[in-house]
């Protein structure tokens, strides 16, 4: 299993995509805003800011589950997925304690960041700097998207990917 951390526009899904004709099958590509996207949106009635949280803690929870059921069935998975909030990394550490988990911090330059997030015009500006996903500082590989493309960080991942034990997720697990 791959884990692609980083903030909001860093690149994450691009690589994610650029790494599939590189791994040998059977490999899935899993954004966690795809999966959030499968969920209905109903816009007749404004939930609250509990209930929003409530609900978006649920969906990140069902995702955490769908990829270990993918990988339980042996399948390998790429996440595309911030670790913004510390309670998904404690989830996660839980849920995929079976699998090989390697945790790749996926970063960019701020003023890239800003750049890339006018150019979606899907986010809010000033959200990926503000997303904190690096706070459990251990990872087992770093990739930088400020000039290096999808596919060139996607190799990199791809040829580093089996590394000596223990992995950052093990050694996570162990300190927390």
């Amino acid at each position: 299993m791959i884990l692609l951390n980083g903030p909001s526009s860093s690149g994450k899904s691009a690589i994610g995509k650029a790494m599939l004709p590189l791994l040998d099958d059977p490999w899935f590509f899993l954004p966690v805003d795809a999966f959030s996207g499968l969920r209905s949106t109903n816009h007749r009635r404004l939930l609250t800011d509990a209930e929003s949280a409530a609900m978006l803690q649920r969906t990140r929870r069902a995702y955490h589950r769908a990829v270990a059921v993918l990988a339980a069935e042996d399948n390998h998975v790429i996440m595309d997925y911030p670790l913004s909030e510390p309670w998904r990394l404690a989830d996660l550490l839980d849920v995929l304690s079976p699998y090989d988990v390697t945790l790749v911090h996926v970063t960019c330059d701020p003023a890239e960041l800003a750049r890339r997030e006018l150019a979606r015009g899907d986010r809010p500006i000033g959200l990926a700097t503000s997303q904190r996903v690096y706070a459990h500082a251990d990872h087992d590989l770093t990739v930088d998207t400020t000039t290096a493309s999808p596919e060139s960080c996607a190799a990199h991942i791809v040829h580093n990917l089996f590394q000596p034990a223990p992995k950052a997720f093990t050694r996570l697990r162990n300190r927390l």
